[in-house]
């Protein structure tokens, strides 16, 4: 392999999956608005988003210094970087090429290549100069105008699932439809893009671009498996089935909590209203804020990875929903069982301490809550390179036994004089565990004054300040198994 081929890979491993979050359904006079919990990135406002148009945008550089790319890549889903599972697909010929493209301002717009199957469609585009070569950096991406959208359509011409504000990185993009989320969905037959603005250019670039999936359709497998399963937290979990397509196999599960754990759920609600920085959404959190983990199990007894079922379609405010994911391909004709090993559950909590920033700086501050252990290890102030403004950064490590998570909205951080400050973005790190067996997390958290609604500027750090915890989610052991095969 040549320097320039490695190059090419190692661009390519960097391609980033989409992390899909599941979808809460938020009190409204309208039912049916679905919402995203809060992502780690700066949201002023919970999107009302449907979860059926989930996307990855995943950024290649090297490709336009390479001019033997095109020879070298016989399929550009082929390559490192993407799901094995995609991979494997776009190696046995279930990718198409496409090459239909739309000039305008001298501006080309291709769509490169389409993988497409029951769960999933994976495009990729490219930009170009009217000279062919890769486009210059001063044209790399489609703005966030509402009017710039790529879409799937049905039979019938009506948008299943759309995204807006696609983004590209110097010349080239992939977007990802995620299908099959909502039951009786039909098969998308075109992809439509419109575009009216690329980089500082207005034009008008539009496709319609046709969609097969014969082949895919045809080597798609469905193994039904309706079992149910009541945890001791009063979940009921059904299983639906199983679905092997050639990029992916694909668990269909669906979750409600029992009548008597309503119960007990509508009791933590209480506990949580009007508290964390979403108050609006805290009364639902202990109905909604759930996740399941899993692993697939060899014949041999061999584990795969864990890997959490996030993915969902809310059927309702109170905790129903309808999961799917998507792993590489199990192994055609080999005994496998799926192991659901984990319950993963946010619940009321009480951690509060208020230290001085200028002694904290110098010594940290210990709190413990039953076995956990939170240390506010530093505080400052820094700018923030979005806004350039200057916010607060701080670090906290917490050790735990069962604590899976914590979200930005859950932190609380108020000075003397009453003012919330809220965390607009946030890091996660791993670390050793300790001599309990308490495993390590270090969240560094970037506040701003929610007062304002832009966040506004900290010139200085409050004399005194007190952080508090009222949520976290706990882990919880589970053990169903399953026995499935990809025949």
């Amino acid at each position: 392999m040549t320097n320039e081929e490695r190059q090419i890979q190692e661009t390519l491993r960097k391609v980033a999956e989409a992390v899909e979050i599941p979808s809460f359904q938020m009190p409204s006079k309208n039912d049916g608005l679905q919402v995203r919990r809060r992502p780690f990135y700066r949201s002023k406002r919970w999107a009302s988003i449907g979860i059926a148009s989930a996307v990855v945008v995943a950024l290649l550089t090297s490709i336009q210094v390479s001019p033997t790319f095109a020879a070298y890549v016989k399929s550009i889903f082929a390559q490192d970087g993407f799901d094995e599972g995609v991979q494997q697909a776009a190696r046995q010929g279930f990718s198409e090429t496409s090459n239909l493209s739309v000039t305008d301002q001298g501006i080309t717009l291709e769509v490169k290549e389409i993988i497409a199957d029951p769960a999933q469609v994976k495009v990729a585009l490219m930009i170009k100069q009217s000279d062919g070569k890769p486009s210059l950096p001063t044209y790399p991406s489609a703005t966030n105008a509402e009017s710039n959208a790529v879409e799937l359509l049905d039979a019938k011409g009506e948008v299943m699932t759309d995204k807006w504000g696609t983004t590209f990185e110097e010349n080239v993009g992939f977007v990802r439809f995620i299908l099959g989320e909502k039951e009786q969905e039909p098969l998308p037959k075109t992809l439509s893009i419109h575009f009216d603005e690329i980089g500082d250019r207005k034009g008008n670039w539009k496709l319609q671009v046709p969609i097969t999936m014969a082949k895919t359709t045809a080597a798609t497998t469905v193994l039904p498996v309706n079992q149910t399963r009541v945890t001791r937290h009063g979940l009921k979990m059904t299983l639906h089935q199983i679905i092997n397509t050639p990029t992916t196999t694909r668990i269909e599960l669906e979750t409600q909590w029992t009548e008597a754990a309503k119960k007990q759920l509508e009791q933590e609600a209480i506990k949580l209203t009007g508290k964390t920085t979403n108050p609006d959404y805290a009364p639902f959190l202990p109905y909604q804020q759930y996740r399941l983990g899993y692993y697939y199990e060899e014949a041999d007894g061999s584990k795969g990875k864990e890997r959490i079922i996030n993915n969902s379609y809310s059927i309702d405010r109170y905790g129903h929903f309808r999961w799917i994911m998507d792993d590489d391909p199990l192994p055609k004709g080999k005994a496998a069982t799926l192991v659901i090993n984990s319950f993963h559950k946010a619940i009321p909590y009480d951690m509060s301490v208020t230290f001085r920033p200028d002694e904290l700086n110098k010594k940290p501050v210990i709190k413990q809550v039953g076995e956990d252990i939170f240390t506010v290890k530093g505080i400052k102030l820094e700018k923030d390179r979005a806004s350039e403004k200057q916010q607060m950064v701080m670090e906290v490590e917490v050790l735990s036994k069962d604590i899976s998570d914590i979200y930005l909205s859950w932190w609380v951080l108020q000075d003397g004089q009453g003012t919330t400050y809220q965390a607009n973005m946030g890091h996660q790190s791993g670390g050793p565990v300790d001599p309990s067996g308490r495993e390590r997390a270090t969240y560094k958290i970037r506040l701003e004054d929610s007062s304002h609604w832009e966040g506004g500027e900290i010139t200085k750090l409050p004399e005194k300040l007190t952080l508090r915890l009222d949520a976290v989610q706990k882990k919880y052991p589970l053990e169903w198994r399953i026995p499935v095969t990809n025949p």
